[in-house]
């Protein structure tokens, strides 16, 4: 009856040890399949959002937002020339049949002043060839501007049947003006502007990432 019992006992014994294996062996299994779920769904997480940076292009820039920009700039100095200059102005005129004549040398500083009417410029883009046409209107003078506080007589010689009046003062500074901008010309004040606006354009279309490689040409 002993032996009996024992048996007994060892056989539960063994029952209840397989059991208790079986278990942990199922809980393993489960753990590992939750672990791979776990890992497989974050793995998908991250591919998801790595995914759109891969995908990600630049959009096209149209012609219509760089010529909206360079339009806001309105008409643009680019270039400056500077003088003090000395004139002499000369009034003559016959009294019956006797020459008089009455004139003063004089001198201003001012600075005459060349740009481009930045609302003019065309820009033409062929995305194929990556090449943008910048069609640019010619530099112009805009402005002459005389400091008449630098105002200045070297010399005066007048003719008492010739004086000299307020007129003849302002008729010399229209011509002064006149003589000042034809220097400024002679210069090549013009050309050193159209140089300037090109820079300005260029460095302008370049600040915009979608033109990168992109080759500029100017007309």
């Amino acid at each position: 009856m002993d032996s009996f019992k024992k048996a007994s006992r060892i056989f539960y014994l063994l029952i209840i040890t397989i059991s208790v294996i079986a278990i942990i062996i199922l809980l393993t299994g489960y753990i590992k399949s939750s672990n791979q779920r776990a890992n497989e769904q974050t793995e998908q997480t991250t591919i998801s959002k790595i995914k759109p940076k891969e995908d990600k292009t630049l959009v096209s820039i149209s012609t219509e937002t760089i010529q909206d920009g360079l339009s806001n700039m309105g008409i643009l100095m680019t270039q400056e020339y500077y003088f003090t200059q000395v004139e002499t102005y000369t009034k003559e005129k016959n009294i019956w049949v006797i020459p008089t004549s009455s004139e003063f040398v004089y001198s201003y500083d001012g600075s005459v002043m060349a740009g481009i009417d930045f609302e003019k410029i065309q820009i033409n883009k062929d995305d194929d060839k990556k090449t943008i046409l910048v069609i640019l209107p010619e530099s112009e003078i805009q402005a002459v501007t005389i400091d008449k506080d630098t105002f200045r007589i070297y010399s005066e010689n007048e003719s008492l049947w010739n004086p000299l009046k307020l007129e003849d003062y302002n008729i010399s500074l229209a011509e002064f003006e006149n003589t000042a901008k034809q220097k400024a010309l002679d210069s090549g004040i013009l050309e050193r502007s159209d140089e300037q606006a090109k820079n300005l354009v260029m460095n302008f279309i370049r600040n915009f990432p979608q033109m990168s490689g992109y080759t500029i040409d100017f007309k």
